[in-house]
């Protein structure tokens, strides 16, 4: 009697949902409704068993509960792994679905995760014959470390407060579409999205901390910004040819501020407490609009254009004082400012062209052409205290066109061969007037060009090559026609027109091997190798050698499957990578200021998946990570260079009760030693968390 009593229960709440749902879809479009041609009726929906008995559940809905505990730095794990300290739980996943008519189906998902904050819904009702409809919501939360730097000379690690910082991020939008077999395609798409609250920033505060200056005190940014987006586009077919035009409209109102402290152990007016005000507001609209024609078989003919322009206004202060958000005082000297006020215009073209042509069979060639134009005025003014004080006028533009020829060929057995030229010319200008006086006239060339080769090739059946390189090279040139400060060696200001001359070259290759020596067994190894170099010329200076850049990076990835219920998986990848420059050799005063980069590291994982029956199955993950990077020059200067090291270890069990129930049970643990932080960003955490899935 108690199985009858449930089962009338649940057919009722079904029809109950469906009933609700499906009145949604009526209300939501005139897409939703299907009616007959005999009784010229809404047709009803189709409840899934009484439709098709035998078919799978479509529908269903997930719960979850769990919880992290940590001991260590909370602020650091949360920002690693984004999950929140303490307890997890909620509305995991819920989809709901059901047709309508012949054609048209309307579904409805959500989630709503208590502690993780994360919340969704998404409703969207379809008919291919006539449109869509769509509307959700989206809003999650983001974890920063407000922390900052560690000076082992001093010991010193400044913490101003709570390191856990968060940002609330969401997304509210609707959407439809006509979509008729023979007609053309309409979509229309309105949205909102924002971020609020407090992240960090890696503009650091000054400290003098040892007798040293160092930017190592934690500063954080407040933000609070909005974005309405409009998008429309709509697309028609006639013959052989696709067009079609799109519109966007973009309106952002951000008012953000950034915090920081400067030598904070300083007594009095030293001790200083920064807070800028940085107001932004933006009018973007675009139009666009695009061809394809294919003339033939072998020959494709595309064509774009799109045109962009954004208005902008601004607005803000920079105040030093007692506290954060303190009223100007002119006991602080810092150059702070006040009413700051300005804005700008930009006006971009941009035109592209490409055919594709396939001469004979087995090889294809590309050429292309585009065309960038870009115009931009702007002018701000600023007060100290509260005298206007600062004018600033600046327009410049650029004009680039490029041009790309591709081509592939696979006439031959078990090979694809390809390459790639690319090319890039460009002019340009900047005129530059502010008060207190600068005033600069500069006009630039560019010229970049790119060639890439690469190969694919199948020797046998379960063995494949393929390899790639490229080289590539940008090289700018600057004419001063006007320059304010003197560029001569014995000046103290050589900024704003200084650089002649700036080159970047980069070479890059990259191979790949993947091989299954067995059915069951798959190896893939990788090896990428970049060097890059940059070249400065400055005014009555000879080019040097600014900067060089090497990374080799090994990967090899390994899957066993020794028994049907065993699958094994193994990767490991090391990475040697380092920047130099030649002002890390400075002697002097200036030694050991600056020291060469380095982000060498490698890492490994392990997961094993074992199907223990037909309900069941269990999955266990490790994964590791180590890096030493950390040079200690802090008797001088602030230290730099990541040391660290993770243990992450995940077991997880899942098992089907029923066709229609399913659960989850994991944990995990994670553990991560910092030596750049001097041990204050460690931490271990545990996580569980279990979910039941009921299909309907």
């Amino acid at each position: 009697m108690k199985t009858i009593e449930h089962s009338q229960r649940k057919r009722v709440a079904s029809r109950a949902l469906s009933a609700l749902l499906l009145a949604l879809a009526v209300w939501s479009g005139p897409q939703a409704e299907a009616q007959t041609a005999a009784t010229n009726q809404v047709a009803g929906p189709k409840q899934a068993a009484e439709a098709a008995p035998a078919e799978e559940p479509v529908n269903w809905i997930t719960l979850g509960l769990g919880g992290v505990s940590t001991s260590g730095n909370r602020a650091q794990f949360q920002e690693r792994w984004g999950r929140k300290q303490g307890v997890l739980g909620g509305l995991q996943d819920f989809h709901y679905e059901l047709m309508f008519g012949q054609k048209g189906m309307l579904e409805l998902d959500g989630r709503a995760v208590y502690g993780g904050e994360d919340y969704a819904m998404k409703l969207q009702v379809v008919d291919p014959d006539r449109g869509f409809f769509r509307a959700g919501f989206r809003q999650f939360r983001t974890w920063y470390d407000g922390s900052a730097g560690y000076v082992p000379a001093t010991g010193g690690f400044i913490s101003l407060g709570s390191d856990e910082l968060s940002l609330r991020r969401g997304e509210i939008w609707v959407e439809g579409g006509l979509t008729p077999p023979d007609g053309p395609m309409l979509t229309l798409k309105l949205s909102r999205e924002y971020r609020k609250g407090t992240k960090d920033s890696l503009i650091w505060g000054d400290s003098t901390q040892g007798g040293v200056t160092r930017g190592m005190v934690p500063s954080f940014r407040e933000l609070d910004e909005i974005r309405n987006r409009v998008l429309a586009d709509l697309r028609h077919s006639v013959g052989k040819s696709d067009f079609g035009i799109g519109l966007r409209l973009d309106l952002v109102d951000n008012d953000s501020k950034f915090k920081e402290r400067r030598t904070p152990e300083a007594a009095g007016v030293g001790n200083r407490y920064v807070t800028q005000r940085d107001v932004f507001e933006s009018d973007l609209l675009n139009i666009r609009a695009f061809t394809e024609t294919r003339l033939n078989d072998q020959t494709l003919l595309t064509s774009g254009y799109s045109y962009t322009r954004m208005d902008t206004d601004l607005g803000g202060s920079r105040i030093y004082g007692a506290a954060f958000d303190a009223p100007y005082s002119p006991a602080y000297v810092d150059s702070g400012y006040t009413s700051l006020s300005g804005g700008s215009i930009v006006d971009q073209y941009v035109m592209n062209l490409a055919l594709r042509l396939e001469p004979f069979p087995g090889f294809v060639i590309v050429p292309s052409l585009r065309a960038e134009k870009i115009d931009t005025g702007d002018n701000s003014t600023y007060s100290v205290a509260n005298v206007p004080t600062g004018i600033t006028r600046v327009q410049s533009g650029f004009l680039t066109v490029s041009e790309a020829l591709e081509a592939r060929f696979t006439g031959f057995t078990n090979w694809v061969l390809y390459a790639r030229g690319e090319w890039s010319e460009g002019d340009g200008y900047l005129r530059e007037q502010s008060t207190p006086v600068i005033l600069r006239s500069t006009d630039s060339e560019r010229f970049t060009q790119k060639y890439t080769l690469g190969a694919n090739w199948y020797p046998l059946r379960r063995l494949h090559f393929s390899g790639q390189y490229y080289h590539k090279t940008a090289d700018n040139d600057y004419t001063h026609l006007t320059d304010s400060t003197a560029n001569t060696l014995g000046a103290g200001n050589r900024y704003p027109a200084f650089l002649r001359e700036h080159s970047f070259q980069t070479d890059d290759l990259n191979l790949r091997a993947t091989w299954r020596p067995r059915p069951n067994v798959t190896s893939v190894t990788r090896y990428d190798y970049q060097i890059s170099t940059i070249n400065t010329r400055g005014d009555n200076l000879g080019s040097v050698e600014s900067g060089v850049t090497t990374a080799h990076i090994v990967s090899q990835n390994l899957t066993w499957a020794p028994w049907s219920r065993l699958i094994m998986q193994g990767t490991f990848s090391y990475a040697l990578d380092s920047s130099t420059s030649p002002v890390s050799s400075l002697t002097g005063a200036a030694a050991g200021l600056v020291t060469d980069a380095r982000n060498d590291y490698w890492q490994a994982t392990a997961t094993v998946t074992f199907i223990v029956d037909d309900k069941t199955d269990l999955l266990a993950s490790y994964f590791y990570y180590r890096a030493n990077n950390f040079i200690n020059n802090s008797s001088i200067s602030m230290p730099y260079g990541t040391s660290a090291n993770d243990h992450t270890v995940n077991v997880g069990l899942t098992r089907n009760f029923s066709k229609t129930v399913r659960g989850s049970l994991s944990y995990g643990y994670f553990r991560h030693r910092d030596e750049t932080s001097g041990g204050f960003d460690n931490y271990d955490a545990h996580l569980v968390f279990s979910t039941i899935t009921y299909r309907f």
